[in-house]
C-alpha cells in the first residue's frame, strides 16, 4: 500500500521539468509553421527547436543570420515572446497562480506541492506569494514599457523607414518583457544594441537617447535576475531593512559585488584600451548576468575581458528569479566558506549559521556545472573542427553563455554545426533547469537519516 502511495505522488521537480519540456516542443511546432516565417516557408526544425529552447530558457541565443526580428513574422515573434514569458516566470508558476484564483481553499499537500514547484518556502501562503509574484513581474513589465515609450515614438524612431505606431510599441513592449525576464532576444535585427554597424534602429537614436534606453533596459535585467523573493521582502519591509532576511542580503551584496567587479575588471581589459567606454563596461557587467543584451560586439573582447564575461555568465543571477547560472546565492556560500575556513572560524554571516548541507549542495552544484561545462565544449570544438570562427576562447564564451542562459556571443551561434546546436540546445535546458531540478531531488534523501537505528561514525581524511 505505502509503495502505490508513493507512485500516485509525482515529484514537483519532474512536473517542472516536463512543463519546459512541453513548451519547448510545442514552440518547436508553432514556430515550424509556415506562417511564422516571413518568406512563407515551412521553418527548419532544428533551427526552431533552437530559438524554442533558447526561448523558453531565456537565453537568447539566436541561429537566424537576421535575428528573428527578420526571420519571423508577428505571429512566430508572438510566440516567442510567450516561451520568454512562460520560461521566465515557469509554467509550473502560471499553472499554481490559476489554481489559486479558481480555487478558494487548497489542501496541504497541494499547497506543499505547490511550494515545491515554484521553490518557494512559504507553504502556508504559497497562493499569496505566486499572485504576488505575477502581480509584480507584469507591473514591471509595464513600467518598463512606459519608460520605452520616449524612445520607441519619438520621431527619430518614427523616422525609419516602414515604420508605424503599432510596430514600435510592439517592439518597444517586446524589448520590456525579453529583458525583465533575462532573455536577450530583440526584433532589432542581428546586433542587438550595437551601435555604428548598419542597424537601422539603434543607429536612428540620438547618443542620449541610446544611453537612455541601454539604462533602463540595465535596471530591467537586474531587477528581472535579482529573484522574486527579494522583490517582495523589499516592498514590503523597505522601511525596516534591518528585519530583511538572510537570503535577501546575501542575494542584495552578492549582485552589487559582482556588478562592481565586473565594471572595474572590463574598465581596466577593454576601456583603457579603447575598445568600449565606462558605460558600456558597466552594461557589459550587467548583461553578462544571463541578460544577453550586447552594447559592442563581443568577439572583440580581450581575452581578459572574455574570461571575466564566462565568469559572470557562470555565475549568473539569483534563485527563484528569471536568471540562470549557478546563482549568487551559490557563490556567496562557497566564497564564506573559504573566508570562515581560513580563518578557523564557523560559517557565520547576517547573524545566521550556515548549514553543512547548504555548504555540499553548493560545492557540488560548481563541481556539477564545471563539469557539464567542460564535456560540452569538449563536443563543440569536436563539432567545430572545421570553423574559421571557433577559436578556444569563442567556443568556451558559447558554452558558457548557453549554461548561463545568457544569449551573448562571438558571432558564433550561425555558424554551428548540427552536432553543436544540440548540445548547445540539451546545455541551456540544463543551465535552467537543472539546479531546481536535479539538488531538489537529492535533498529529499540527503535530508534522511542513514539508518533509524544507529548512526555511521564520523571520521576525517586527509585532504590535499
Amino acid at each position: 500500500m505505502k509503495k502505490q502511495k508513493e507512485a500516485k505522488t509525482a515529484s514537483p521537480y519532474l512536473l517542472v521539468l516536463l512543463s519546459f519540456a512541453a513548451v519547448i516542443l510545442l514552440g518547436t511546432a508553432l514556430l515550424s509553421l509556415p506562417f511564422a516565417h516571413r518568406n512563407g516557408q515551412w521553418g527548419n526544425f532544428l533551427d526552431s527547436i533552437f530559438i524554442a529552447t533558447s526561448s523558453t530558457c531565456v537565453t537568447g541565443l539566436c541561429t537566424y543570420a537576421n535575428g528573428i526580428g527578420e526571420e519571423l513574422t508577428s505571429f512566430g515573434q508572438a510566440v516567442v515572446l510567450v516561451m520568454i514569458q512562460i520560461g521566465g516566470l515557469g509554467f509550473i508558476t502560471i499553472f499554481a497562480f490559476i489554481i489559486s484564483i479558481f480555487t478558494k481553499k487548497l489542501k496541504f499537500r497541494d499547497r506543499l506541492f505547490l511550494s515545491q514547484a515554484v521553490n518557494s518556502n512559504t507553504i502556508s501562503q504559497v497562493g499569496q506569494f505566486v499572485r504576488r509574484v505575477i502581480f509584480i513581474v507584469l507591473t514591471i513589465e509595464l513600467l518598463g514599457f512606459c519608460l520605452g515609450l520616449p524612445v520607441f515614438l519619438s520621431p527619430e524612431f518614427q523616422s525609419i523607414s516602414g515604420m508605424s505606431i503599432p510596430k514600435a510599441l510592439w517592439i518597444n513592449f517586446f524589448t520590456s518583457v525579453s529583458a525583465f525576464n533575462n532573455a536577450g532576444f530583440d526584433l532589432f535585427g542581428s546586433t542587438s544594441l550595437i551601435r555604428n554597424i548598419g542597424n537601422v534602429y539603434i543607429d536612428a537614436l540620438p547618443t542620449w537617447m541610446y544611453y537612455y534606453m541601454l539604462s533602463y533596459i540595465a535596471a530591467l535585467i537586474v531587477i528581472g535576475g535579482i529573484s522574486f523573493m527579494v522583490i517582495i521582502e523589499v516592498i514590503i519591509l523597505h522601511r525596516r531593512p534591518r528585519q530583511w532576511s538572510a537570503f535577501t542580503k546575501i542575494v542584495l551584496l552578492t549582485t552589487f559585488i559582482l556588478l562592481a567587479a565586473g565594471t572595474i575588471t572590463f574598465m581596466l581589459t577593454e576601456v583603457i584600451d579603447g575598445r568600449i567606454n565606462p558605460f558600456e563596461a558597466f552594461f557589459q557587467s550587467v548583461t553578462t548576468r544571463t541578460a544577453g543584451f550586447a552594447s559592442f560586439d563581443q568577439d572583440k573582447l580581450s581575452k581578459g575581458g572574455k574570461m571575466m564575461s564566462c565568469l559572470l555568465m557562470f555565475i549568473g543571477g539569483s534563485p527563484i528569479g528569471t536568471a540562470g547560472g549557478i546563482k549568487t546565492t551559490t557563490i556567496f556560500m562557497i566564497a564564506l566558506s573559504f573566508i570562515k575556513f581560513i580563518q578557523g572560524k564557523n560559517i557565520i554571516a547576517f547573524n545566521r549559521q550556515y548549514s553543512r548541507l547548504s555548504i555540499i549542495k553548493a560545492m557540488s552544484l560548481v563541481f556539477l556545472a564545471i563539469l557539464i561545462v567542460l564535456v560540452s565544449y569538449s563536443l563543440v570544438s569536436v563539432f567545430e573542427k572545421g570553423n574559421e570562427q571557433a577559436s578556444v576562447e569563442n567556443l568556451y564564451f558559447e558554452v558558457f553563455s548557453a549554461f548561463g542562459t545568457v544569449g551573448l556571443s562571438a558571432n558564433l551561434t550561425t555558424t554551428l554545426s548540427i552536432g553543436s546546436k544540440i548540445v548547445l540546445c540539451f546545455l541551456m535546458f540544463f543551465g535552467r533547469l537543472g539546479p531546481i531540478t536535479i539538488f531538489q531531488v537529492f535533498q529529499q534523501n540527503m535530508d534522511k537519516e542513514e539508518s533509524k537505528h544507529f548512526k555511521i561514525i564520523e571520521t576525517d581524511v586527509i585532504i590535499g
